[in-house]
């Protein structure tokens, strides 16, 4: 039962470590390892391609993928003893080599990049481990290069699902602190290149990149909090080297598609063009801190590319086999979904680092405005929830940018005279009552806008919203009326509760 869950487990791209793998041996990882040089060989083997071949005196030769599994083979039972010492490019290497071998197809690829998850697996790569951050570079390396001969859509897509595990286990396992900032763009590009193609092919491989991608973002961002205050470091030098790009392309690192794996040249083409002065200003080789082990500078270039996904929505091209439906709600939704999850593992650390800051107070809030005020009751509770955590977080450097969606999208949208469905002015009433309930809000709101001459009165067209909705007009009492004097409550309540208290702090995170 055990081996069965493991296997679904592994199927499905999911990331969980088995606890029995941590008390191996040095002989049961050679003989894991030993298992795996098996696998690879005996599929290669299927194949006449690799078969012997004999020169002219009739001497047996073999082609050198085959050669170095074998001489691995014969090293491996001689470092049970000490597998900690030993580089583990020395027994990685010839299965990076066959991933990233033009010549083999799409079964062999996906032996060997299974071969290279159960390595990442066995947990003998750590921080400590010998030359460990030259071999992550090197799976980083082969992985996003990974090229293979399609013999049918089935096969190719077992190793896209390959791939995505393959890169989510190098960012999960002990050592992904080694990796360097360029190399954690490449892998967030090409996780997404596979989400962007995925859209013509199975569900299953929908599902499996998508979850990928929020795996990848979640344990980036969870590493914010562990990295100091940067402020005053950011505000001086350059800023870093773009690595993702608008187009959903990764500079000197990409899918080596080319006649091999069709759809992945057509995948960058079908993203729009968009261009901006944020990822064009400088070059790859202009700022060293992306060869730094990952931390802001790749958090910078991601969160960017999250936000520049919003922007390119209404440009892309749907193709033939594509479903319209993934690219007009699908899509806008699925990055909102990211971007949230970046927010929710980040959450008042974007606020140390000036970069991150501004791509919140600008681009994100931009984007924000305008998926506000979608058609989708989806999109505008995704929104919402995007928001209310920005609040939670980072409200006191988001006062203008807190104004302006909840005056012009919430209390807006909640008012049906502007021709919002009734559904969209139900999630907006909910988001705006969620607000209410927060710790502080009704006090906050009153003081730093209405009080504030340079801002509208928030506050004001709140409670008269609200007021004039918690009663019917000539109609049943619906959930809207019910909804808004839960609303009517709350502000009521927060105002009792401010009663007494000493009115020092206003604005201040709670």
């Amino acid at each position: 039962m055990t081996m069965n869950l493991l296997n679904q487990k592994e199927l499905n791209g999911l990331d969980e470590q088995p606890d029995y793998l941590f008390t191996l041996s040095g002989g049961a990882v050679a003989c894991m390892v030993n298992s795996e040089i098996g696998a690879v060989l005996a599929v290669m083997r299927r194949n006449v391609r690799w078969g012997v071949h004999y020169a002219s005196d009739d001497e047996q030769i073999e082609h050198s993928l085959i050669i170095s599994f074998k001489e691995l083979r014969k090293k491996i039972f001689s470092w049970q003893k000490h597998w900690h010492t030993i580089d583990p490019v020395l027994y990685l290497q010839p299965f990076l080599d066959v991933i990233k071998s033009d010549e083999t197809g799409a079964p062999i690829t996906g032996v060997a990049l299974s071969s290279v998850y159960k390595i990442l697996n066995l947990q003998i790569l750590d921080s400590k481990t010998v030359n460990v951050d030259n071999a992550l570079h090197l799976i980083v390396d082969a992985v996003t290069s990974c090229r293979f001969e399609v013999t049918d859509p089935a096969s190719e897509e077992v190793v896209l699902m390959k791939i995505l595990q393959v890169l989510l286990a190098c960012m999960k396992n002990k050592a992904s602190v080694s990796l360097n900032n360029h190399h954690v763009c490449s892998i967030v590009n090409t996780c997404f290149r596979v989400v962007h193609q995925a859209s013509s092919k199975s569900e299953l491989l929908q599902r499996i990149s998508r979850h990928t991608m929020h795996e990848l973002v979640r344990c980036i961002f969870s590493h914010l909090p562990d990295l100091g205050d940067e402020r005053h470091d950011l505000d001086h030098g350059n800023r870093p080297s773009p690595n993702i790009e608008d187009d959903g392309t990764v500079q000197n690192h990409t899918l080596e598609e080319k006649q091999y794996v069709d759809g992945y040249a057509s995948a960058d083409s079908d993203i729009s063009k968009n261009e901006n002065a944020h990822g064009k200003d400088s070059t790859s080789s202009g700022d060293s801190s992306m060869m730094d082990p990952y931390g802001v500078p790749a958090m910078v270039e991601i969160f960017h590319f999250l936000c520049s996904l919003l922007n390119v929505m209404e440009n892309i091209e749907v193709g033939p086999r594509s479903n319209p439906i993934a690219y007009h709600e699908d899509v806008p939704l699925f990055a909102l979904g990211l971007i949230n999850s970046a927010i929710e593992l980040g959450g008042a650390y974007f606020g140390n680092h000036p970069k991150l800051l501004a791509l919140i107070q600008e681009e994100l809030f931009y984007n924000l405005m305008q998926f506000g005020l979608s058609m989708s009751p989806l999109i505008l509770s995704t929104v919402c929830s995007i928001v209310l955590n920005l609040y939670h977080h980072l409200r006191t450097k988001l006062k203008l940018q807190l104004e302006a969606f909840i005056s012009n999208v919430l209390l807006r949208i909640a008012q049906s005279k502007y021709g919002a469905s009734y559904q969209q002015q139900e999630v907006a009433m909910e988001a705006l009552i969620d607000f209410c309930r927060q710790p502080m809000f009704v006090i906050e709101l009153y003081a730093n806008y209405d009080c504030d001459i340079s801002c509208s009165n928030v506050f004001e067209g709140l409670a008269n919203l609200l007021s004039r909705s918690a009663f019917p007009v000539n109609s049943p009492l619906s959930a809207m009326n019910t909804l808004a004097l839960d609303g009517l409550t709350a502000l009521v309540q927060g105002m009792a509760e401010r009663i007494g208290h000493d009115s020092s702090g206003l604005g201040e995170p709670p």
